[in-house]
């Protein structure tokens, strides 16, 4: 006669007999069928047996398959237990898209765990399989992608331009593929992800990425500005340190202020923004405590904007909003206006510590340029390409009386300061209006006083100035310049 616990185990099924290492295999073969997503949690509802092999083997769960079917996708959640129940194996990913623009939604819980990703397979709308193992990847990275890139094409997305499975492209499609490999001289081989949709993806169908460089681009006039969505989608980018923004000069509705929570971006350190008129709306809906450097290229235009639903939801208007004391000559007095807005209302949420300010074909009011003066303490590189800004924006630059206060204030005299005190590099490039005169006048007076602070040690000075291109720039003011600014002097 068996013993009691032998004639137990004879009585169960010959399944529950195996032994835990058998039926691992048993469950990892049938969880990488496709035909099935939830394979390892049914399995695991079949005994208590069952269950506990399947949880406590992360093998089961390498395969993960995210679709979307009929508008709807699989749970984000769902994705992120997988990954969590594989740990610490790799593992690979299969996405069945009916849209294009659903792939990056579905994507967007594994961004964060991409050292692990051994395999990616699209398919559906954009057929695509990628083997991360090919490549020597730097796997300690906490980022993998070095960058995202997203082009807005709006109607004409919806032909994918050669993302269609049927599209008659090389077999490598290099220009069409969705992962995208460099590999620089110096270094591993660097990852990034592009992607052409219809519009940015919602921000209820993303989970935060973990990406440091983004690079939105939309593709014509044909897209449809929508910066409340921009600003959203920006929510799910908290680690970015790089944004590159490229839209139409086409204006959409504007953002009420109380109407958009704010995009945090505590890491980013380069923003872009170029060819848009929403400069205003972007830098008013985003807070970049740590920005170091900020472009804005070719923002002018010659319509008008409209900029009285800022005003008119603000209890006490910026004395900002008004007209400009100076009344200083301006092709493009409205996205002037927006340009300056924008910038102080940067500065004052965020304090960040910018250093380099670059402006092609955008410009900003003479009182703008004042306040900003006034504000960036911090600022090494200023650049301005193609401004209507007058001698008064220029004279800012030259050394001022700042008025005693306290005990001393009104007895005449004050202190001696200067604007953009940490100023190294000063370019001016086209700038049409503005006179050799008063460029020869603020920089000799600037240069004789800073020059003097740097020697002891007390500031910093000019090392580089550009004068390139301005028309009003005569030889007799080369001279001069020259013999202030020496070997420092770059004109033309």
């Amino acid at each position: 006669m068996l013993p009691p616990h032998l004639s137990q185990l004879s009585s169960l099924p010959p399944i529950s007999r195996l032994p835990p290492e058998l039926l691992i295999d048993i469950f990892t073969h049938c969880s990488d069928e496709p035909s099935d997503q939830l394979t390892p949690v049914l399995l695991g509802h079949v005994c208590q047996y069952w269950k506990d092999v399947s949880l406590l083997s992360p093998r089961i769960w390498q395969h993960i398959y995210l679709y979307e079917r009929n508008g709807t996708f699989v749970s984000h959640e769902q994705a992120r237990w997988w990954i969590a129940k594989s740990n610490p194996l790799p593992f690979d990913v299969r996405i069945e898209a009916e849209t294009t623009d659903m792939i990056l939604p579905l994507l967007s819980p594994v961004l964060s765990h991409m050292q692990r990703l051994e395999r990616c397979v699209i398919s559906g709308r954009h057929n695509e399989e990628f083997d991360f193992t090919k490549y020597p990847f730097d796997r300690a990275r906490p980022c993998l992608v070095n960058e995202l890139n997203l082009v807005i094409k709006g109607v004409a997305a919806l032909d994918t331009l050669g993302l269609n499975a049927d599209s008659d492209v090389s077999e490598d499609r290099p220009e069409t593929d969705i992962f995208r490999v460099h590999s620089p001289s110096d270094g591993p081989p660097e990852l990034s992800l592009h992607f052409a949709v219809y519009a940015l993806p919602l921000q209820l169908e993303m989970k935060p990425i973990l990406i440091k460089a983004l690079c939105i681009t939309e593709y014509s006039m044909d897209v449809t500005v929508d910066i409340p969505r921009l600003i959203r989608f920006l929510q799910c980018t908290p680690f970015l340190e790089s944004l590159h923004y490229t839209g139409w000069p086409q204006e959409g509705d504007p953002i009420l202020p109380g109407h958009l929570s704010m995009a945090r971006l505590p890491c980013l350190r380069v923003l872009l923004i170029r060819t848009t008129v929403s400069v205003r709306a972007i830098l008013s809906n985003i807070d970049v405590p740590a920005l170091e450097e900020l472009y804005l290229e070719h923002t002018n235009v010659d319509f008008e904007l409209r900029t009285e639903p800022y005003v008119a939801q603000q209890d006490h208007p910026d004395e900002g909003e008004s007209e400009d004391e100076a009344h200083d000559f301006s092709q493009s007095p409205c996205s002037d206006h927006a340009t300056g807005m924008g910038l102080r209302m940067l500065l004052k949420r965020s304090r960040p510590p910018l250093q380099v300010l670059h402006m092609d074909y955008a410009d900003m009011r003479t009182k703008d340029f004042r306040w900003c003066f006034d504000h960036l303490k911090h600022l090494r590189e200023f650049r301005i390409v193609g401004s209507d800004m007058s001698d008064r924006v220029v004279a800012l630059l030259a050394p001022f009386q700042r008025p005693f206060s306290g005990p001393h204030q009104g007895q005449g005299g004050g202190t001696v300061h200067v604007r953009l005190p940490c100023l190294q590099h000063l370019a001016f490039w086209h700038c049409q209006r503005v006179t050799g005169d008063a460029i020869v006048r603020a920089l000799r007076e600037r240069v004789e006083l800073t020059d003097y602070l740097a020697e002891n040690g007390w500031g910093e000075t000019l090392e580089g100035v550009a004068v390139v291109g301005c028309v009003e720039v005569l030889f007799q003011h080369v001279q001069a310049l020259s013999e202030t600014l020496g070997e420092r002097l770059r004109i033309s």
